[in-house]
């Protein structure tokens, strides 16, 4: 079986929207907790104000206020025993926070009812707390709940005028003093009393729900907002991605693997596919899957011809369901999508340049799944996958023309340095005169020949060892290079020749110079080059000099400076290309093949360094290679 996505929740909903419910959540909770610590100072502050005011002069009964203070402790204390007796329900339960609030705000009526018949009854002041707990019971309970609580309100106080009137309870009047500050209303008086009360907390409710009614509107427009937000800001990350992956990615598995998994994440839904078709357009086969089932697509081929469905979304028409019936074969392969209870389904065509290539396919068990925003969205994330697609296709089939290529130069210089090599040998035969004596102008020729000939094979070595270069393999064998041993085998080599050419020739190493991982013969042939470039066009009496320097961040700088000829701006650009040779040096040894530089380049590439190159014509030049230092584990 299919596992559900992580990101879905049973309704389908976004985790985004989700998160902001139980943050708005949360604070019905947090005042719900408050309104029962603030009752816990409400009795201490009634039994503190009957003392304040009878020493204010007020004429008022201690024994009820210190009964309906320890009513309102003791229903407290039974509210908060419930609070902890259900925690885990009060956090997550929305249904019991609200019946825990409608009774704890009714019995928080019952003791302002109690008050306000000790303070005056109709006439007392407290009355004004009934409004404080309706805006409250606005806030935190549905507007049922707030209307519910008023009718309560209203219905006990005319209980207790009626008991009042009728002699059923003793008038308790707010005396100051001997001054009766709240006396016994006519009947009339009394109805309109309770009647303008009652209207009053009404209105409260009315204005209180519906303010509370358009903030949470508000809060739920924002959350809406917030989530598109949130799911734009993924999609443009996932767009990003995607984008790096065309122009960075050159795998056609790796493309096709990080697409679908970045699809399947930033939708949110079961898994995505790619169908690729066939180059005769016969043929539709998966070639990637993320977030199924391993294997349930894998190698599997869809006949263009026996699936209408395709055909459509080929011709350009995208296909989305959100409900897939069981039994129902739309398309081939559909028993396999019933087997794994996809209910909603979206397929768009793979665009390149208004050719289609394949078809790009979301799957979801949730109904209805696919809006018509994330439609216009997969199409567009569709030509993102197509250009990835066709990029990777491109770049391998180039890869395999440049392997093919690699191979033809390796077999052709193989089959012209054997009998160039013959040629030579049967030069040196001929101006040996073991075939007899030569005159000065057949000497002359044959020399030209040679040379010419010599020339081929180095050109052909040097193919040889790009094409060697070139191969990826054997990069594991490089080791720990000693540069001081490669320097001095540098100054031996040429220190007689730069003593005939009457140069000044200097070597220079420093004593702890780090060791660079790389390849011994490659490292040597690449200064080889540089050194013997430099001796060469260098004039007599002038100066080349390699020094080895430690350079930043862990890296060995070799610098080859010569005071010669020089190179002119315009050649600098073109110097470490196959087969290039400055005018200048063209001009001082016809004889060359330009590959010398080219080598060095991709040596040193290969190395995980860089080479750069300053130069002015007619002052000389500096050649500076950076390679990486070694390993220290390796370093040996």
């Amino acid at each position: 079986m299919l596992e559900a996505d992580p990101k879905e929740n049973a309704a389908g909903a976004p985790v985004g929207i989700e998160k902001y419910r139980r943050v708005i959540f949360g604070e019905l909770v947090d005042r719900t907790v408050w309104f029962i610590r603030l009752r816990w100072f409400a009795a201490p502050a009634i039994m503190l104000a009957v003392i304040v005011l009878g020493q204010c002069g007020f004429n008022l009964s201690f024994l009820p206020f210190f009964l309906i203070a320890l009513f309102i402790l003791a229903y407290n204390g039974l509210v908060y025993g419930v609070a902890q007796r259900n925690r885990r329900a009060l956090r997550t339960e929305r249904p019991f926070i609200l019946n825990f609030n409608r009774f704890q705000f009714a019995l928080d009526f019952i003791a302002l009812l109690l008050l306000s018949h000790y303070t005056g009854g109709i006439s007392s002041p407290l009355l004004f707390f009934f409004t404080f707990h309706i805006i409250f019971a606005s806030i935190l309970l549905s507007p049922g709940s707030g209307y519910g609580l008023v009718t309560l309100a209203v219905a006990g106080m005319l209980v207790v005028v009626a008991a009042e009137s009728h002699g059923w309870l003793a008038v308790e009047p707010l005396r100051f003093g001997q001054k009766v500050l709240s006396s016994s209303q006519p009947p009339l008086q009394t109805t309109v009393t309770v009647l303008f009360w009652a209207l009053s907390l009404y209105a409260t409710v009315i204005f209180g729900t519906s303010i509370v009614a358009a903030i949470r509107r508000r809060i739920s427009k924002l959350v809406d907002v917030t989530e598109a937000d949130r799911r734009l800001n993924s999609r443009l990350n996932s767009l990003y991605t995607m984008t790096e992956a065309i122009g960075s990615v050159r795998n056609l598995k790796m493309v096709l693997n990080m697409v679908t998994s970045e699809l399947c994440q930033v939708m949110g839904v079961l898994g995505i596919s790619v169908k690729l078709l066939s180059d005769d357009r016969k043929q539709l086969e998966y070639v990637a899957a993320h977030g199924l089932v391993a294997d349930v697509f894998k190698s599997k081929v869809i006949e263009v011809a026996k699936s209408p469905l395709n055909r459509e979304i080929i011709e350009g028409k995208p296909f989305v369901t959100g409900r897939i019936k069981p039994g129902e074969m739309m398309f081939q392969l559909g028993e396999d999508l019933a087997a794994a209870n996809i209910q909603s389904v979206l397929f768009v065509p793979l665009v390149v340049e208004g050719r289609v290539i394949g078809i790009l396919g979301a799957y979801c068990r949730h109904a209805e799944r696919f809006s018509a925003e994330e439609v216009h969205f997969f199409r567009r994330v569709a030509g993102l996958v197509a250009v990835a697609i066709e990029n990777a296709r491109s770049y391998e089939a180039i890869e395999k023309l440049m392997t093919d290529r690699h191979r033809f130069m390796m077999r052709v210089a193989h089959n012209l340095r054997s009998p160039l090599a013959a040629m030579v040998s049967m030069l040196d035969v001929v101006r040996g005169g073991y075939k007899g004596d030569l005159s000065a102008g057949q000497n002359e020729y044959l020399d030209r020949i040679d040379r010419r000939a010599r020339t081929m094979i180095r050109m052909i070595n040097g193919l040889l060892t790009l094409a060697r270069n070139g191969e990826t393999k054997g990069a594991d064998a490089f080791r720990p290079l000693d540069l001081t041993a490669i320097a001095g085998r540098i100054r031996r080599t040429f220190q007689d020749e730069a003593q005939q050419k009457n140069l000044c020739y200097e070597v220079v190493v420093p004593p702890d110079l780090p060791p660079v991982q790389g390849n011994t013969d490659m490292i040597e042939q690449t200064l080889e080059n540089l050194v013997a470039n430099a001796i060469k066009y260098t004039a007599a009496g002038g100066r080349v000099e390699v020094a080895f320097i430690k350079g930043l961040q862990q890296t060995v700088q070799i610098r080859v400076h010569d005071s010669g000829i020089g190179i002119a701006p315009e050649d600098l650009k073109h110097l470490f290309t196959e087969f290039f040779r400055a005018e200048n040096a063209r001009a001082m040894e016809e004889i060359g093949t330009g590959l010398g530089l080219a080598i060095v380049k991709q040596t040193v590439e290969r190395h995980g360094g860089r080479i750069l190159v300053e130069s002015t014509p007619g002052q000389g030049s500096t050649f500076t290679i950076d390679l990486p230092v070694a390993p220290a584990k390796n370093a040996t």
